[in-house]
């Protein structure tokens, strides 16, 4: 005779590696810009290259240019973005249009991330205007 038990307990799964990849940051800020959490990666704000160039336009290019050397560094590229936030300094005052252009410019056409635009009053450091934070699935 044969007695059951119910179904065999599966497993739980093991819970997804963090790993946390140290890289230029500003002191005091942060210590981690990317932060892998199994097949996601974490990317804390992106911004222009100092000096910052005078025109929003290039600064937004400058800073997207960070954003792919960032998703270079964890192994990934633009069409792994699962979504993008932009900040930008007084929201109101820039050009949408020049927004959507430089960063529809940037990304890959057939892999649009979610996006949003966050107006804020301030970035960290003194005359940035924009920022971009990211998720990547690799």
């Amino acid at each position: 005779m044969t007695v059951d038990h119910g179904p065999t307990p599966v497993p739980a799964p093991a819970p997804p590696t963090i790993t946390r990849h140290p890289s230029l940051t500003v002191p005091g800020i942060s210590s981690s810009t990317r932060v892998r959490a199994g097949d996601l990666v974490f990317l804390s704000g992106q911004t222009a290259s100092l000096p910052v160039p005078d025109s929003f336009r290039d600064e937004l290019a400058s800073a997207f240019s960070a954003l792919g050397a960032a998703l270079s560094q964890a192994g990934a590229s633009r069409e792994n973005l699962a979504r993008i936030t932009l900040y930008v300094v007084d929201l109101p005052s820039r050009s949408l249009d020049d927004i959507r252009e430089v960063r529809d410019a940037w990304l890959v056409e057939d892999c649009l991330p979610a996006s949003s635009f966050v107006g804020v009053a301030a970035l960290a450091l003194p005359g940035l205007r924009a920022e971009i934070e990211a998720v990547a699935v690799v």
